[in-house]
C-alpha cells in the first residue's frame, strides 16, 4: 500500500515588484480602492527584503470608511482623541517603495493618504494626490461692496445654507465657513493688498442656485471689499489632515509628487531624520480650474534632525508657507527642585507630539530674551496630560529656571538645504527657518505675498525654536514680496526677542549673497539680534508692479546687531530714498 504525500511550498516573497492590480486596486471607476490597496500594502510589508508596490497609470478613488483608525498627533494641526483615518499605514516599514507611475489618487473627505511612522528607507514616488471635493470651496465674486460680498460657487462644490451659515458638504462632513481669502482673477495667487479675516462674522443667503451673499453682522463693515472677478476662498480655518505624515522615520524620500490639495498641509514630518523631497510639487489642479493648493503649509518640518533637502519643486497658491523648519519650546511651569521640572506644551497644536526623550539634551532660555541659561541631558520624561511633562535631568538645570522661561530639545535640530524651488503666489511668506543646523538657501525664485524668508523663533505664540547659526542666502530671485503685509522686509531676521542692553544676540552667521530683488515695498532686510551678518553683491531694483505699503520705512533696518556688513549692493529705481535705519548699538558695531 502507498501513500502519497503533497506537500505544499508557501513561497517566501523577499524584494521585488508587487502590482497593485493584482489585489484588485485598479483604475478608472469611482469606486473605493482603499480596502484593495492596503491588502497589496500588506503583501508589501511583509517581504522580508522590501520590494516595490506598482500602480499603473489611471485615478483611483479613497474614501473614509475603510481607512485605518488611529490616535495620532500632528503638530500643527488640529488634534482630539479621535481617531485619524490613514489609506496607506507604512508603519515600521523598511526599505519599501510606492512607484504610483503617474496615478492619480484622490481622496475623499478627512482622511490623511500616507502616514510613515518608525520607519526607515522609504520611498514614495510618481503620484498626484487631491480631494474631491475640497475641504476648501472657491467662489467668483458677482459683487461686493463694504457690507458684504456675492460669490458664485462652482457646481461641483456642495454646500447648503444653514441659519446664516455657509456650510461646506464633503462626504459626510459638515464644516461651516468662518473666514475668506480673495485671490487674484489671473491665477497670479492671493490678491495685492488683501488680508486675513479670520473671525469673520457675517449672515449667509442663498440667492440662486450656486450663488450666495455674505453680509458682515454686528455692525462690521469690510476694510477691504473684494474685487469684482476675483476669487474668494471659502474657509473653514480646519487643520485636518496633510497629504504625507511622517513620524519618528528616517531617510524618507518622496520625489515627482505633486499635491493638488490637502484640508491641511502638504506634508508634516515630526521627529524624523534625513528626509529628502526632490520635484515635489503643491500647486492647484489646472483640470479642475482651481486656484488654490493646500489649506495651510506646503511642507512643515518640526523637531527633525539629519537633513531637510528639498529641491527642483513648485509650491503655488497655498494659503501658507512653502517652508517651514523649527523646534518646539516647552514652557516651564514649575521647579520640582533642582533637576526636575513641570513643563507644558504650550501652543494647543502641538499636544500630544513627542518633543523630548530621555537622553535628548536641552537648553534652558529666559522667556524675555530667549538668551541661553543651562544645558542638561534629559534622564526622565513623565506624561502630566495631553500637553504636561514632568522632566528630570542629570544636572541642577532646574535651578536656574523660572515659570514661564523655556526648553529647547537642541539634539533634534537640521540641517536644510532649499534649492531650485519656485514659489509663488501664496498667502503669507515663502519659506520660515528656525534651526542650528547648516542651512542653505539658493538658486530659488520667491514669488510671494509676504516675506520670502523668515527666520525667527518665540516663546510667545507658536513656541517655535530656535536660533540659527549657519545660514546661506545665494542666488536667488525675489519678485514682489511684501504684496500683502506678512512681514516688514523682503527677508525677515526677526525673532520675538526683548533686547535689553547688554544681551546677547539670538541668531548669528546668516550669509545673503548674490541675490536678485525686485520690490515694490521698501523693505529689503529687517535684522533683530543678528550677530554676524553680511548682505553682499546683491541686486535691488525697485518697481511699481504693485502697490506699496511702506511696512518699511528703509531698506535696511538692523536692531541690535554685530559685526554687520553691507558692501557692494547696487540699488536702483528709487532716487534719494534712505538705505539704513539702525539702532545706536547696531551703529556702533
Amino acid at each position: 500500500m502507498f501513500a502519497t504525500v503533497l506537500t505544499l511550498t508557501v513561497p517566501v516573497v523577499r524584494a521585488a515588484e508587487i502590482a497593485a492590480a493584482d489585489f484588485g486596486v485598479r483604475p478608472g471607476t469611482k469606486e473605493d480602492c482603499t480596502q484593495a490597496a492596503r491588502a497589496a500594502l500588506r503583501a508589501l510589508m511583509a517581504a522580508p527584503d522590501g520590494g516595490t508596490l506598482v500602480f499603473a497609470p489611471g485615478e483611483y478613488h479613497f474614501y473614509p470608511e475603510h481607512a485605518r483608525p488611529l490616535v495620532r498627533y500632528v503638530s500643527n494641526h488640529d488634534n482630539s482623541r479621535a481617531p485619524r483615518r490613514f489609506v496607506f499605514d507604512l508603519s515600521g516599514a523598511k526599505a519599501v517603495t510606492i512607484d504610483g507611475r503617474g496615478a492619480r489618487f484622490v481622496m475623499h473627505g478627512n482622511v490623511t493618504p500616507f502616514l510613515i511612522e518608525e520607519s526607515e528607507t522609504v520611498r514614495v514616488r510618481d503620484i498626484v494626490i487631491d480631494w474631491s471635493p475640497p475641504l476648501l470651496y472657491e467662489g467668483e465674486v458677482l459683487a461686493a461692496d463694504a457690507r458684504g460680498f456675492e460669490v458664485r460657487v462652482p457646481a461641483d462644490e456642495p454646500f447648503e445654507v444653514d441659519a446664516g451659515a455657509f456650510v461646506i458638504r464633503a462626504d459626510g462632513e459638515r464644516l461651516p465657513m468662518d473666514s475668506w481669502c480673495e485671490f487674484a482673477a489671473d491665477g497670479s495667487g492671493q490678491a495685492a493688498g488683501s488680508g486675513d479675516t479670520y473671525g469673520f462674522r457675517y449672515h449667509a443667503t442663498q440667492t440662486g442656485a450656486r450663488t450666495v451673499r455674505f453680509d458682515v453682522t454686528g455692525g462690521g463693515a469690510l476694510r477691504r471689499p473684494p474685487a469684482v472677478g476675483n476669487i474668494v476662498f471659502l474657509r473653514c480655518n480646519l487643520r485636518a489632515a496633510p497629504a504625507f505624515f511622517l513620524e519618528k522615520s528616517k531617510n524618507v524620500s518622496l520625489e515627482a509628487i505633486t499635491v493638488h490639495h490637502a484640508p491641511g498641509m502638504g506634508l508634516l514630518a515630526q521627529r524624523c531624520e534625513d528626509v529628502t523631497l526632490r520635484r515635489f510639487s503643491v500647486v492647484p489642479s489646472e483640470k479642475a480650474g482651481r486656484q488654490v493648493s493646500t489649506n495651510y503649509d506646503a511642507t512643515h518640518f518640526v523637531g527633525c534632525r539629519g537633513r531637510v533637502l528639498i529641491e527642483d519643486g513648485e509650491f503655488r497658491n497655498m494659503l501658507d508657507d512653502a517652508m517651514n523648519v523649527h523646534g518646539v519650546y516647552l514652557q516651564v511651569l514649575r521647579r520640582m527642585d533642582d533637576r526636575r521640572l513641570l513643563a507644558r506644551m504650550a501652543h494647543f497644536q502641538a499636544q500630544g507630539f513627542t518633543v523630548v526623550e530621555p537622553g535628548d539634551r536641552v537648553r534652558l532660555v529666559s522667556q524675555g530674551t530667549l538668551m541661553p541659561a543651562a544645558e542638561a541631558v534629559v534622564t526622565r520624561v513623565e506624561r502630566r496630560g495631553p500637553d504636561g511633562l514632568l522632566l528630570a535631568f542629570d544636572g541642577p538645570l532646574a535651578e536656574k529656571a523660572e515659570p514661564l522661561d523655556a526648553l529647547e530639545n537642541i539634539s533634534w535640530t537640521a540641517d536644510v538645504v532649499f534649492r531650485r524651488n519656485r514659489v509663488s503666489g501664496n498667502r503669507a511668506r515663502s519659506i520660515l527657518v528656525s534651526t542650528q543646523g547648516r542651512v542653505v538657501i539658493e538658486d530659488n525664485v520667491f514669488n510671494a505675498t509676504g516675506s520670502a524668508i523668515r527666520v525667527s523663533g518665540d516663546a510667545r505664540s507658536w513656541f517655535e525654536s530656535g536660533p540659527v547659526a549657519d545660514v546661506l542666502i545665494k542666488g536667488n530671485t525675489f519678485l514682489n514680496p511684501m504684496r500683502c503685509a506678512y512681514g516688514q522686509a523682503a527677508i525677515d531676521l526677526d525673532p520675538e526677542v526683548e533686547t535689553p542692553p547688554g544681551a546677547g544676540f539670538y541668531h548669528r552667521n546668516i550669509r545673503i549673497l548674490e541675490n536678485r530683488f525686485r520690490l515694490c515695498d521698501t523693505g529689503v532686510l529687517l535684522a533683530r539680534s543678528v550677530h554676524g551678518l553680511e548682505f553682499s553683491d546683491n541686486v535691488i531694483d525697485y518697481a511699481d508692479d504693485f502697490p506699496a505699503l511702506n511696512r518699511q520705512a528703509t531698506a535696511f533696518e538692523l536692531v541690535h546687531c554685530r559685526d554687520a556688513r553691507l558692501e557692494r549692493n547696487r540699488i536702483s529705481g528709487r532716487a534719494g530714498a534712505a538705505v539704513l535705519t539702525a539702532d545706536p548699538a547696531s551703529a556702533a558695531a
